[in-house]
């Protein structure tokens, strides 16, 4: 692609990457709500207005870390935690669960969808303009299936914390979750994101889906 089709791509993939987090989040106050839970909902967390899930860790600093730890290949981040109280589930457990998992399952459900747009933009369209839109779909995809394994991570207080713990002994469970709310959880997490194997994957990635996009559908190569 060329420069200014470069930056307009990555424009419209922080957009896409910046509901698909609020997404998240809306899911899993939304499946709270089914199992009972009002809390996400008083506090106006089960919105499409990204601003009320906007935190300074998740939505700002992380990302910045991600994307300078990188080279600027990678960005990931998060939104403020929706508030969930598990004492209002009408099961506790399976509501526990589902509620984690609710946020995961909408991340592979946007990358399900970005990936079928893609296969029907490529069998209907023979327009070049379609370089960018080839290109946002397939980071989009991409960057939602990274945040889904990125959330599954068992480190508390992130959504795989919540399904691994009830595969800890009952006198284990307390101190796991202790890890998240002491910040231990944190200084972990950045020594994960820190890994260079991580970047090194992202990078081949991403540069295998520019290569394919150059072949396939842009006018320039």
């Amino acid at each position: 692609m060329m420069p200014m089709d470069e930056m307009i791509a990555k424009i419209f993939i922080i957009a896409f990457l910046v509901e698909s987090i609020v997404l998240h989040e809306m899911a899993h106050g939304y499946v709270a709500l089914l199992f009972g839970d009002q809390t996400a909902k008083r506090q106006g967390r089960i919105t499409f207005n990204p601003i009320p899930h906007i935190d300074l860790l998740w939505t700002i600093v992380i990302p910045i870390v991600a994307y300078f730890l990188s080279g600027g290949t990678f960005i990931i981040g998060g939104a403020k935690p929706v508030p969930v109280n598990p004492f209002n589930y009408r099961r506790p457990v399976l509501g526990d669960i589902c509620v984690s998992v609710a946020g995961v399952a909408v991340n592979f459900l946007i990358a399900v969808i970005m990936i079928l747009l893609l296969n029907i933009f490529h069998f209907v369209s023979g327009n070049p303009a379609g370089t960018l839109a080839v290109y946002v779909l397939l980071h989009v995809a991409l960057l939602n299936i990274v945040l889904a394994m990125f959330n599954l991570i068992p480190i508390p207080p992130l959504d795989g914390s919540h399904l691994f713990k009830y595969l800890l002994p009952q006198e284990l469970r307390h101190s796991y979750e202790k890890i998240g709310r002491t910040g231990a959880g944190f200084i972990i997490l950045i020594l994960v994101i820190n890994i260079p194997g991580l970047w090194n994957i992202f990078r081949s990635e991403e540069r295998r889906v520019g290569k394919e996009c150059r072949s396939r559908w842009s006018p320039y190569h």
